[in-house]
């Protein structure tokens, strides 16, 4: 089946074309399978907030997956936080890439690994149920502002009380170790069926 994938990164990642090689791969080409890209580029950031929002959140219309690219500020990025919890909300599969290890245009590998972006995100399930709030990571875990709550319409209300870092909810790979080019595609199916996509 043809999954229609958001991708998630830091700018920087696509000037280093690091995010691009996974973007425009062609494992998946070869199968008449297409990704369809539906970024935000680099004029969003200039924008007002409330304009941003509406950018992003009229790219995930009709998408099943969002896929975050992690380099090694990805975690930091304002954007990308909004763009992985806009995306739990609307029951799209997440999945993390990590791309460092992937040849950039100086020809060059990163030395590290970028942080998981999914570490700096958790959720907490109301006492009795019924909604959720968002919490990110800054010197400290404080409450998310860009979406601070939604209706619970994930978990049961057996769950009513918990609390889960997204590294809990969604799996990352790393592109070179794990072998994206030949199992990107596997990848992005998972994360849909895993939330029932």
């Amino acid at each position: 089946m043809a999954r229609k994938v958001y991708f998630s990164f830091h700018y920087q990642d696509v000037a280093d074309f690091r995010a691009n090689v996974v973007r425009n791969s062609g494992t998946f080409r070869k199968k008449n399978i297409h990704f369809h890209d539906a970024s935000i580029w680099e004029e969003a950031p200039e924008k007002k907030v409330a304009i941003i929002k509406r950018l992003i959140d009229d790219s995930l219309i009709g998408l099943s997956v969002t896929c975050v690219l992690i380099g090694s500020e990805t975690y930091t990025r304002r954007w990308v936080r909004y763009e992985i919890i806009k995306s739990f909300v609307e029951k799209k599969g997440l999945l993390g890439v990590g791309i460092n290890w992937i040849k950039g245009k100086n020809k060059k590998t990163k030395f590290w690994p970028g942080k998981n972006p999914f570490e700096y995100l958790k959720l907490q399930i109301s006492t009795d149920g019924n909604t959720i709030s968002f919490y990110e990571y800054k010197d400290g875990w404080v409450k998310y502002k860009d979406l601070p709550q939604t209706e619970n319409l994930h978990f049961s209300k057996k769950k009513a009380g918990q609390q889960y870092e997204f590294s809990e909810l969604f799996k990352k790979y790393s592109y070179v170790w794990h072998d994206g080019r030949n199992d990107f595609e596997t990848w992005i199916e998972n994360a849909a069926k895993n939330v029932g996509r």
